[in-house]
């Protein structure tokens, strides 16, 4: 059991598919994860696309989604959130399944991590936005990387949201490709826009 920055182990916070199916994730106990029901939809919907690729995992939380996208065939990931408790928490679930260094964790907000790798021209093939609900955030961060545009010529962006809360429906640089609705939640995903 983890004893660091109130994490504990959610037995249900499972890695669905891939090499490291069935294994638990340490979870912060403050966090909102992914649902299993749409974490399953939305990496059915995005399935055997992940070889070799690079991820981006923003409001990492558990880092759920980037390491799901590993055990799947991703050659890396890297992890980001605000809260120290969700770093630990990833750190943990790295050093747990044995993938560092293809994945490094950063204590960092999401639109200075952007802008950072923007800088240093680093590219994604997946970037995985799922912010705390209710704020704005998702529009925001796809706002900033409009600016900022990290995305792989044919990569993806894969946010989550609440059902109330806006999202781009249009942009110069992002085509909205997929938008489902689960209970209380929204799935979107965008490519380029080219």
């Amino acid at each position: 059991m983890y004893k660091g920055a109130s994490a504990v182990l959610v037995s249900e916070m499972k890695i669905l598919k891939g090499n490291l199916r069935g294994r638990n994730l340490v979870c912060p106990a403050h966090i909102r994860p992914v649902s299993m029901r749409v974490k399953k939809s939305c990496f059915d919907i995005l399935s055997g696309q992940f070889k070799s690729a690079h991820v981006l995992d923003l409001f990492a939380g558990s880092g759920a989604l980037g390491i799901e996208a590993i055990s799947q065939g991703a050659a890396t990931a890297v992890f980001v959130d605000i809260k120290k408790s969700c770093i630990d928490a990833i750190k943990k679930n790295l050093l747990r399944l044995k993938l560092l260094p293809q994945a490094k964790a950063y204590l960092k907000d999401a639109a200075v991590a952007v802008k950072d790798c923007y800088l240093r021209r680093r590219k994604f093939d997946f970037i995985f936005i799922d912010p705390p609900y209710y704020e704005g955030m998702l529009i925001k961060t796809l706002q900033i990387l409009e600016e900022h545009d990290i995305l792989a010529p044919s990569g993806y962006i894969v946010g989550f949201c609440y059902i109330k809360d806006d999202f781009l429906k249009e942009s110069s640089k992002f085509l909205l490709v997929e938008h489902r609705k689960y209970g209380q939640s929204q799935l979107l995903i965008y490519t380029k826009n080219e």
